[in-house]
This record gives C-alpha cells, sequence and structure tokens, in this order.
C-alpha cells in the first residue's frame, strides 16, 4: 500500500494532545511497518518555518517514506470558504495528481483534499464542539461539522475510545464496524521518574514539594472553575499549591479571572506549556493529577500520570471512567464539595496515595503506541481491501 500521512507541519513545534497523536503514532508506524509506502504531508505552505522539526524516520523506512509539502498559500489553504469548496468537489482526482493515487488518504486533522482513487480514514478526536459548543469557539465547532460531512465519504474511521464510537453509531449513524477504536497511550518517557531528575526540574519551575497539578490547556471544556472553588474551599487547611501547566486557549481568561476572585494569587501557580522532556519529572513530583473534564475523547493526561506513578483525581464525565477505570478516584465534574473531599482525602492519605499509584501504574501498562500503531495499520489494509473488492 501507499499510504497519505497528512501530518501538519505546524504540529510539531508545541506538540499538545492532537501534536503529541501525530508524533507518536507516525514514528510508531513507521517501525512496526516494514511493507507499505508512505508519503508524509505537512500540508500547504509557501515558505517552510524555520523553527519546525523533521519528522525521525527510522533508517529501516527510508526508502519506503517521502516527506512533501504543496507549495500553496497556509492562509488560503485554512480558509472556510476553500475549505466548502473542497468538500463540494470532493470527488476531483487533486490528491491523485499530486500525490499519485495513494491507497490510502489518512487524515487526523482538517482539512482535506479531494480524490477520486483511494480510501479514505479519519481520526475523530472528540464530539465535544457539537456535545458541548458553548465550550468552542465558532471556528471549531464549524470545522468539526465539515469533519463530519467528510465523514460520510470515509471507509473507516478512527477513534480513541469506545465512548466515542458509540457516539458516532447512535448520534450520527455510523455503522458500528465501520468505526475503530485505537486507544492512546503514554510515551515511552513516561515512567517514575530519579529523585534529583524530579528534584532539577522543580527548581527550574520554581515549585513547591507540596503540590497537585492539572495538565492541559486553559479552556472552559476543561472544568477549571470547578477545580478552582474546591481548591478555594481548601485553603488554609491543606500547604499544596494547585499547579496549571498548559497554554491559556479560547475564553481561557474567565479561569484567570476566577484565581483573582477567589483570592487564589498565592495559591495557584501557572508555568504554561511544559516541553515533553520536562513534563514526566513535572508530574512525578506532584502528590496528585487533577483533570476535572466536562467531556474527553480519551483523556491523555489521566493515563501519563498513571504511567507515571502520580495518583489521578479525575471527572466522571464520558470517556474518562473507561479509560480510568478502577485506577482514580472518580467524581462529578459539577460538584465542587464531592471535588473537595476528594482532593483531602487523597493529600491526607498516604495509604491511598500508593494503592492509586500501584492500580494507575498497572492501568497504564495495558495501552502502548504499538498497539495502536497496529490497530491503526490493520484499518487502513481493511479500507485498502474494501476498495479493491
Amino acid at each position: 500500500m501507499r499510504i497519505l500521512f497528512y501530518a501538519p507541519i505546524e504540529v510539531f513545534r508545541r506538540p499538545a494532545g492532537s501534536g503529541i497523536y501525530v508524533r507518536e503514532l507516525l514514528h510508531t508506524l513507521l517501525n512496526v511497518d516494514t511493507h507499505n509506502c508512505y508519503i508524509i504531508w505537512h500540508g500547504c505552505m509557501m515558505k517552510r518555518p524555520l523553527d519546525t522539526q523533521d519528522v525521525l524516520i527510522p533508517d529501516l523506512a527510508r526508502g519506503r517514506v517521502k516527506v512533501s509539502i504543496t507549495p500553496f498559500p497556509t492562509r488560503l489553504f485554512h480558509d472556510r470558504k476553500l475549505r466548502l469548496l473542497l468538500l463540494r468537489l470532493n470527488r476531483l482526482p487533486i490528491g491523485d495528481v499530486l500525490f499519485g493515487s495513494p491507497d490510502i488518504y489518512f487524515s487526523p486533522f482538517y482539512p482535506l483534499l479531494p480524490h477520486l482513487r483511494g480510501s479514505l480514514v479519519l481520526t475523530i478526536f472528540d464530539l465535544t464542539p457539537l456535545t458541548h459548543p458553548h465550550c468552542h469557539i465558532p471556528s471549531t465547532i464549524d470545522v468539526t461539522r465539515m469533519t463530519m460531512l467528510w465523514a460520510k465519504r470515509a471507509t473507516r474511521l478512527l477513534t480513541f475510545s469506545n465512548t466515542v464510537k458509540e457516539q458516532l453509531a447512535s448520534w450520527f449513524g455510523f455503522p458500528r464496524e465501520k468505526v475503530v477504536v485505537t486507544p492512546l497511550a503514554p510515551a515511552k518517557h513516561f515512567k517514575p521518574q530519579p529523585k534529583e531528575r524530579v528534584e532539577r526540574i522543580l527548581r527550574k519551575y520554581g515549585l513547591p514539594e507540596q503540590f497537585i497539578i492539572y495538565v492541559g490547556v486553559i479552556e472552559p471544556r476543561k472544568n477549571l472553575t470547578t477545580l478552582l472553588r474546591a481548591f478555594a474551599a481548601l485553603k488554609g487547611s491543606l500547604p499544596h499549591k494547585l499547579v496549571f501547566a498548559g497554554d491559556v486557549g479560547w475564553y481561557g481568561e474567565s479561569v484567570l479571572n476566577e484565581i483573582i476572585s477567589l483570592g487564589l494569587q498565592e495559591h495557584v501557580i501557572r508555568v504554561g506549556y511544559v516541553p515533553d522532556e520536562d513534563l514526566p519529572a513535572l508530574i512525578c513530583g506532584a502528590e496528585a493529577l487533577v483533570y476535572p473534564s466536562l467531556a474527553e475523547g480519551y483523556g491523555l493526561p489521566v493515563i501519563e500520570a498513571m504511567a507515571c506513578g502520580t495518583p489521578v483525581i479525575c471527572s466522571s464525565a464520558p470517556a474518562l471512567p473507561e479509560i480510568a477505570e478502577g485506577a482514580a478516584l472518580m467524581v462529578s465534574p459539577h460538584d465542587v464539595y464531592g471535588w473537595a473531599k476528594a482532593i483531602m482525602q487523597l493529600l491526607t492519605d498516604s495509604d491511598l496515595r500508593h494503592e492509586l499509584s500501584q492500580k494507575g501504574l498497572e492501568r497504564a501498562s495495558q495501552f502502548s503506541w504499538e498497539q495502536t500503531a497496529k490497530l491503526t495499520l490493520s484499518a487502513f489494509e481493511e479500507a485498502a481491501m474494501e476498495a479493491n473488492s
């Protein structure tokens, strides 16, 4: 097979959830797949950004991998009117001409290229722009709607949890056999860290010995106001700080304002985006990871924290119970008192922290990027066979 893998070059710059997925899946696919040829398409741009990194191509795969950038203005390629035009012209052989008719067009991101031949495989991260539109900016909702229209043409849809698979089947009518669950996994460097490295990273970010941590973008869907109100209720009862590790996203100002209105300026520490190489030690230094999200397609920071041996308190909203599966304390995302109680319980009970640490390590060991890559490759093969039958 010849597989076109759309990997926008910008996601390699400061990889977060979606960028980590593209990076880890691509790298692992190129290691486990020893037969097929890949075209890594970085998208459209007139000039490659200087601060981007090359994809790490394993030596054994170099003869089977081509990296491609299409000389076309990036801003125009992402323009909504052009996206709608490409959607309407989805059977034109534009992709076939540009890339020599690949057998598989794989896109973990919108936008897509029209094509006549080959099978389309799409990744659906989650449906929260449709289920929780108040948590998203209009452009994200619009892109999700267009992606769902492209999904009607796809031969296979990939997603990370049975929760989203069932939503796709029951809400949108996609046949269940068309939707393949490919769970995410912690990268290999997410593991318990040496004490010296943890101490060095905590000094680097100016963090105290006792803290709990949230990892992710600061935005409404992550439900951080509930967490802040719960933490405010414990102010004076615990010596711990609350650390936010992540960029401020859309509508994130409301969370920052909540910190001020609750008088938590001295109790909440924002360290911003944390590079991937520092994140495991930062998580290991925390006494707990807290993740109060309103809805997730998966919830990668939860399984990353478990792989580090850090106890987790997370929301009981979909799809987190499926991912945590008894290895975390779970609280309703809207229960401020429940969150305060869970935080207090975990931080004052060393036996419970040890128990959840061990359960988390066991749970995280059940996921691997090798498994994800093999499931993805199997979906590619099924899609190609279906096209040829």
